[in-house]
């Protein structure tokens, strides 16, 4: 068998989900990673040792990973100035980072990144209560959001005065005076404003990411992808469980074609993570009862797009990135974003969009009820008479579906 390590940098990979992350409806762009890099200034000016900071640096880039799902809908601020929403998403994001190898045990500083100082957060906790990193982060956060987006005039941003007069509300209240005082240090560098805009906050958190090269076995990998294809499939009522069919058929149907366990692993993985680029379609798309409009199609095609783009920013996974990317591909040169055909479309392609249309078919959408197995199969056949999907997979696929009860 196939070696089943995969060097993987923790950096790229989360940087890449706060990507999806910020890329989403409601979100400000950037500010998951704007937070990251402010955290990480703070906690270098605390002087926390190394381990600490890293630890600051990754919490940050998915603190908000909880406003994903059914909470898109709702704006950033909107949830950071509601009590129950502010708890709710710390409560899910908790949940889903325990799912995750090698920051699961870190779970505690996301839980807790909306505590006030003064007792009066979600939780409830109390000063020195609250793990120091998660002092940070919230403090990050809340300045990203409430001092360095709302001032208009950029030339004022770094007035240290002002800054003072607004931290001065919160010391004691929300934020301790040490982290406040941490994040002054930090801001009286020009350095730091120039940092932040929008066009140098990608290049620059990959000069300050911390050097942890970590190996993830690949089922590592695979419990990743599931956590996020939850994440994925929660974002609309009609797309609930939709990544996870699409996993299971893919598996399914690898094994059944001979794949060895490793590409196995690795075909399901870009099936669990194949819609990750939906994050940036709003729901109303998604959840529409009627036929979309022209414009409306093509940033629904959007999707995977940045499927392909969010994916490529790791290294490692370059094969798994094709595949999920390309499930909208069709061989006779008709599918979307690419227009790829037959020359370059490969099997492993082919598998993923063959489940992707079949798990489409047979689950529940706006306008209409899904269809059995028998209307999906007959659909996919005249796909394979057009030249889309290639005539012997689906002769497979049909053999499988047809003799496997529990396939679904």
């Amino acid at each position: 068998m196939e070696h089943t390590i995969i060097k993987i940098k923790l950096g790229q990979l989360l940087n890449s989900l706060s990507y999806a992350l910020d890329a989403a409806e409601n979100r400000y762009f950037n500010h998951s990673r704007r937070t990251a890099y402010i955290a990480y200034k703070i906690a270098r000016e605390m002087e926390l040792d190394e381990r600490d900071i890293a630890d600051t640096y990754f919490i940050s880039l998915i603190h908000d990973i909880g406003m994903a799902g059914y909470l898109s809908k709702y704006s950033v601020s909107h949830i950071h100035m509601d009590f129950n929403l502010r708890k709710q998403h710390c409560q899910i994001g908790y949940e889903i980072i325990e799912k995750l190898p090698h920051i699961s045990k870190k779970k505690d500083y996301l839980l807790y990144h909306h505590e006030e100082y003064d007792g009066t957060g979600p939780y409830g906790l109390k000063g020195e209560e609250i793990p120091l990193v998660a002092q940070i982060i919230h403090i990050a956060d809340f300045f990203e959001l409430f001092y360095f987006r709302q001032e208009r005039d950029v030339k004022k941003l770094n007035d240290i005065d002002k800054v003072h007069k607004w931290l001065d509300k919160y010391r004691n209240k929300m934020f301790s005076n040490r982290v406040c005082d941490g994040l002054l240090y930090a801001l009286k560098k020009d350095k730091f404003w120039f940092d932040l805009m929008n066009g140098n906050i990608g290049t620059v958190l990959q000069f300050i990411e911390p050097n942890r090269d970590i190996l993830i076995d690949i089922k590592d990998l695979r419990k990743i992808s599931e956590a996020f294809s939850i994440i994925i499939d929660l974002k609309s009522k009609f797309t609930y469980n939709h990544s996870q069919g699409i996993s299971n058929i893919t598996s399914k149907f690898a094994s059944f074609l001979g794949y060895n366990p490793l590409m196995i692993e690795k075909l399901t993985i870009a099936a669990d993570l194949h819609d990750i680029g939906k994050f940036v379609v709003p729901v109303s798309l998604i959840e529409k009862p009627g036929k979309l409009t022209a414009e409306e199609f093509l940033i629904m095609k959007s999707h995977v797009y940045y499927t392909k783009l969010i994916l490529k920013q790791i290294d490692g996974i370059e094969d798994i990135a094709e595949w999920a990317g390309n499930h909208h591909e069709r061989l006779n040169g008709t599918g979307y974003p690419e227009k790829l055909d037959e020359r370059t479309l490969t099997k492993e392609d082919q598998i993923i969009a063959i489940a992707d249309v079949f798990q489409a078919l047979t689950e529940d959408r706006p306008y209409r009820k899904g269809m059995d197995t028998k209307e999906a199969l007959n659909i996919l056949d005249s796909m394979t008479l057009k030249g889309e999907i290639s005539r012997s997979l689906f002769i497979d696929f049909k053999h499988l579906v047809t003799n496997e009860e529990v396939l679904i």
